[in-house]
């Protein structure tokens, strides 16, 4: 009898320790960058933008231009999943010239020149 309690408390043992080891190797930070990564932002017909850019995971992704005195010219926000990515932005009629752009990607400011 005494045999049997030995093994069944050895084979208990042998799983506690299993599962601290997956628990541990399951705990490996992150391997990818949170960062934006933007290819392109250019006019796309008479009255809308498109922007090609990159993102390591889901997430909201806000674009303004300014103008002048860092003035809002043009404003946009969209739910994206992560990946490469190609999105219309709608209602720009009107935008020519050079603008600063800053895009908000998890609570961080990617802010660049662009000319339309």
């Amino acid at each position: 009898m005494d045999r049997l309690r030995l093994l069944i408390a050895l084979q208990a043992q042998i799983g506690f320790l299993f599962l601290i080891i997956g628990t541990l190797c399951a705990q490996q930070p992150l391997k990818k960058k949170n960062t934006f990564s933007l290819e392109s932002l250019a006019k796309d017909g008479e009255d809308g933008l498109r922007i090609r850019y990159e993102i390591p995971f889901d997430g909201m992704v806000e674009l303004r231009l300014l103008g002048e005195k860092d003035s809002i010219v043009y404003f946009f926000q969209w739910p994206s999943p992560q990946g490469k990515r190609e999105r219309r932005l709608p209602n720009a009629k009107g935008l020519a010239g050079s603008y600063r752009y800053r895009i908000t990607y998890k609570g961080i400011d990617y802010t660049g020149q662009v000319r339309l």
